[in-house]
């Protein structure tokens, strides 16, 4: 019996506090003003996307290039006509640095295209600063405004 009552008593105690609740909270709702947050303009990071697709592009161009250099290595060891010993060993050495500018380079292209997109925030586009007279009946003065 004690528990019926403590229910019945608890939901007329709810009943009767819930529009006192709502009236509290409709009025701090508009005793505040809402603020708009003002986000950072988002731009397209396109630019980034494709740098780092380069630059991992030529980081794996530079595998086959090293590859075909050491098979041009391997044949240079084994020749034995002096034109083709140099032949072989000018180009072993040619494509070892295609292969070593693709891979310096590619790395390059990967770290630019992550600075541009995790670090680089542009500024917002701004007027240009400018110089000008300013003459008034109580002043004559040079502005500058930026």
């Amino acid at each position: 019996m004690k528990t019926q009552r403590r229910r019945a008593l608890t939901l007329l105690l709810v009943a009767l506090l819930e529009p006192l609740a709502a009236s509290a909270s409709a009025q701090a709702a508009h005793s505040f003003p809402e603020v708009p947050v003002a986000g950072s303009p988002q731009g397209s990071h396109g630019w980034a996307y494709a740098t780092m697709l380069s630059g991992v592009a030529l980081v794996g161009v530079s595998f086959p290039l090293s590859a075909h250099a050491d098979d041009l290595y391997e044949q240079y060891q084994v020749a034995t006509d002096p034109g083709e010993i140099e032949r072989l060993y000018d180009e072993t050495n040619r494509y070892d640095w295609y292969a070593r500018g693709a891979l310096i380079g590619g790395e390059l292209l990967v770290a630019t295209g992550l600075y541009l997109r995790f670090l680089h925030h542009p500024k917002p586009a701004t007027k240009s600063p400018t110089l000008g007279l300013v003459v008034t009946p109580n002043r004559c003065a040079l502005a500058w405004r930026f």
